[in-house]
């Protein structure tokens, strides 16, 4: 950048200290006599440029210096740039170089002994002009010119347009208003004046006429329009954000079927020319614009009844607020500073009230198109779709619309087209548009949030932003358990992230611990080391299912310990506990005893954190492990709520052998991502709708104790963030891992009915002795005899019969898969 500028500076001194008689390329001179500010490098540079360019030249040093900083500030959109855009961008600078030196060359005088356009002007528009004369020559290069500079810069005329509209348009308001401000001024200060001497709490000015607004709408232009149920738009793009036809592009006329039973105070403000705002009652009346309401420091300053103060109180009175609000910003607890996450950067995108109420017009006209009559009565942009409120007719059913969505996205020029059947406390349905150009919702923008910050569980998470751009906060205490569910790409492993570091954002070690399970060995081992481990990241499906195991272990000693204690949750518990320390009585442990234990008295109870399990794909742990996982997952979710214990399963194969019904009927709170079918959605949800999703982290919360489910918009956190908040955690102290969970020593009521215990001798099978005495009876060695005789599945009877193999009892199978029997029969008594 530095040598770019350098380089510019140099050449602008060349060209703007360019002397005619200096030698150089087409000039001949004495080398003495060397008039340029740069040397002789100068002259040539110059005259070269002048000779080439003419007037144009001067172009050139501010090109290299801007060409300088974009290269620097900008090296991450060079990498961006395709060879086509590169094309372009060349393309653009040459017609734009070519059309400027022609009009140069004909419109404007010659500079020194060069033309106005240099050389590249004269040869173009003595080209041109015996076929196209003086006027058409001009307006071929200025189309030319025109056509260059959007290539080159890709800003659009229609942009510089409107932005020139809107300056002009802000100017003369300003101006209108100017003389108005003028008149007010003198009252407003005898105003103040007046208050100061007679009563300090009464307010001024409260029926000035000139503070009354104009009416901005008639009544029946308030009716004919539709005005969006949300609070303003912070995006000043141009750009539509819907893609509509080009026939639909038309002002709706005045009618009173379309009638809204909305406010439009919303519009009013926004098209107000030049009027004066309205005192309101019990207000100051002040000459400055007013102040935002979120800012503290004027409304101290000024106070409640209107009364001036002076500059040196008002900057003690900000300070003070200042101090407190850093006081106030300290945590009670260390915790990971919001600066680790990377700020949101909101994409200007302007969705105006004109253009939601032409996309409900076309919305009511295509549904007429299908013979449907509904009316557009609400609609809620927000930062990935845009949902509109319709009011149906009487008579018409609501399956008919959901059957229409595939027609009415094909009508919209939409992706998808989701149809929102029940809308809780309201009487309409919602259809829902994508937008044109979608936000992306940062985890720091949602996890700095009051709600989040306020929220006293330490088990609150955060999923997103909902249809509106609010947050959605939940508690994984009161879930109790969570499935997630989507295809490949739809954000679910994002998704995942994102509340694993809200656990991190919100609790320490001391009051959650985690055990991850992550078959990929790729998403959750990012988290290996950090103190609220109970175990090292799992990745090996057999040490799952001992995790598993052990976690019903410890689910069945936490509801030992709160019977003994008389407590009926795991909060109680910790109450009942921490009470006890503080008034220097500890409990000691109920369950302890000395024959099993090497201390010689009961330990002193202490606080349980809440344990969260969290598996990444526990569809292949159930292909690798067995049926014996949905088991221990089901006896988890079935009882594990009040000890504390909760779950967190996600998977990708939203299929009825993973996501079975005994796991569903235990696991009432699901999410869902998109998915590629509408069967897959009901095996998630029991209800179609998670096939018109997004994609992107667009997913279906659906609550505990509802069966409406909510849309939200995932928040997205990078692995640069993850990676340090992850180290920043690291540096706070090392994790203490308890052995026993990966190892599978498990005590003899942890294990489900029928099982045995890993490691053993298989030859301990319940049936093997009877199935050896069949065998040996029989002399019959087939698996399916021993299937049916003993009533038993076709693996565990293939196991039966290769035991025996090992042990002697019957031969390999032959050629032809039959297996003779060695042993003799048993004895007849």
């Amino acid at each position: 950048m530095m040598l770019s500028c350098a380089f510019a500076f140099f050449l602008l001194l060349a060209l703007a200290s360019f002397h005619p008689a200096d030698p150089s390329w087409s000039q001949a001179g004495l080398q003495s006599d060397i008039h340029n500010w740069v040397g002789a490098i100068g002259a040539w540079l110059g005259d070269i440029l002048f000779f080439t360019f003419g007037y144009i030249a001067y172009v050139f040093p501010f090109t290299a210096a801007f060409a300088g900083w974009f290269m620097f500030q900008q090296r991450k959109r060079i990498s961006e740039f395709d060879y086509l855009t590169i094309g372009l961008r060349i393309l653009g600078l040459l017609l734009a170089l070519v059309g400027a030196a022609g009009i140069a060359s004909l419109n404007f005088n010659d500079l020194f002994y060069f033309s106005a356009g240099g050389m590249l002007g004269d040869v173009i528009s003595a080209s041109l002009i015996p076929y196209l004369n003086f006027a058409g020559t001009v307006l071929i290069l200025l189309s030319l010119f025109c056509t260059g500079f959007t290539f080159l810069t890709g800003i659009s005329w229609l942009t510089v347009v409107d932005k020139t509209g809107a300056l002009a348009v802000a100017f003369a308001t300003g101006a209108w208003a100017l003389p108005q401000k003028i008149q007010e001024a003198p009252m407003l200060r005898l105003g103040f004046n007046r208050d100061s001497k007679e009563d300090d709490s009464t307010p001024v000015a409260q029926s000035s006429p000139a503070a009354s607004p104009p009416p901005v709408y008639s009544s029946n232009q308030a009716h004919r329009r539709v005005e969006p149920s949300v609070a303003g738009f912070p995006n000043d793009d141009a750009e539509p954000s819907f893609s509509i036809p080009d026939e639909v592009l038309f002002e709706p006329e005045p009618s009173k079927e379309d009638a809204s039973p909305i406010s439009i105070s919303e519009l009013r403000d926004k098209i107000g020319f030049g009027r004066k705002k309205k005192v309101e009652q019990g207000q100051p009346v002040s000459d400055e614009p007013p102040t935002p309401a979120t800012e503290p420091a004027p409304s101290k300053a000024q106070g409640n009844n209107g009364v001036y103060v002076s500059d040196d109180v008002k900057a003690n009175l900000e300070a003070q607020a200042a101090a407190k609000a850093l006081a106030d910003s300290k945590p009670p607890e260390p915790m990971p500073s919001f600066d680790l996450l990377q700020r949101a950067d909101k994409i200007k995108n302007p969705i105006t009230p004109e253009e939601l109420e032409m996309v409900s017009r076309l919305l009511e006209e295509k549904l007429k198109d299908f013979n449907i009559d509904a009316q557009v009565v609400g609609v809620y942009p927000g930062p990935v779709i845009t949902r509109f409120e319709m009011d149906l007719a009487p008579g018409v059913k609501v399956s008919k619309i959901t059957g229409l969505s595939k027609d009415l996205a094909r009508a919209m020029s939409a992706i998808s087209v989701r149809v929102v059947e029940v809308i809780p406390g309201k009487s309409v349905i919602g259809l829902e548009l994508p937008n044109k150009k979608r936000d992306m919702v940062r985890l720091s923008e949602v996890i700095s949030c009051d709600a989040f910050q306020s929220a006293e569980s330490d088990l609150t998470m955060v999923l997103g932003a909902d249809i509106s751009g609010q947050p959605v906060i939940v508690d994984l205490a009161k879930m109790p358990h969570l499935l997630v569910a989507g295809t490949t790409g739809s954000g679910k492993s994002v998704g995942v992230n994102v509340m694993i570091l809200s656990l991190l954002y919100k609790s320490t070690p001391e009051d959650v611990r985690m055990i991850m399970i992550d078959p990929k060995m790729l998403e959750l081992s990012v988290y290996e080391g950090i103190p609220h481990l109970l175990a090292e990241v799992v990745t090996d499906m057999k040490e799952a299912a001992n995790a598993l195991r052990w976690c019903v272990g410890e689910m069945e000693r936490r509801y030992r310990l709160m019977s003994a204690l008389g407590v009926r949750n795991l909060k109680g518990f910790n109450q009942k506990v921490q009470k006890a320390i503080a008034e220097g009585q500890p409990i000691k442990d109920p369950l302890w005893k000395s024959e099993e234990s090497m201390l010689t008295e009961a330990p002193d109870l202490e606080k349980l954190p809440a344990i969260v399990v969290v598996v990444d794909e526990f569809a292949d742990m159930m292909m690798i492990v067995g049926k014996k996982v949905e088991e221990l997952i089901a006896r988890i979710a079935q009882k594990a709520r009040a000890a504390g214990i909760h779950l967190v399963l996600a998977t990708q194969r939203p299929s009825v052998d993973v996501i079975t019904g005994l796991i569903k009927a235990n696991i009432p709170t699901r999410i869902a991502f998109q998915v590629s079918s509408k069967i897959d959605s009901r095996t998630i949800l029991d209800q179609q709708g998670a096939e018109t999703l997004l994609g992107m982290g667009d997913m279906l919360y659906l609550p505990p104790g509802t069966g409406v489910p909510t849309r939200v918009h995932g928040a997205f956190v990078d692995d640069p963030e993850v990676h340090a908040v992850v180290a920043d955690w690291k540096s706070r102290g090392e994790p203490q891992y308890i052995d026993e969970i990966l190892n599978g020593d498990t005590s003899a009521e942890v294990l489900l009915p029928g099982e045995q215990p890993e490691g053993g001798d298989q030859e301990f099978d319940v049936f093997y002795d009877e199935a050896v005495s069949f065998v040996t009876e029989s002399r019959r060695a087939s698996v399916s005899s021993v299937q049916r005789k003993f009533r038993i599945g076709y693996n565990r009877a293939a196991r039966l019969v290769e035991q025996m193999e090992q042990s002697g009892v019957v031969t390999p199978p032959g050629h032809n898969g039959n297996r003779e029997v060695l042993a003799p029969p048993p004895p007849k008594d």
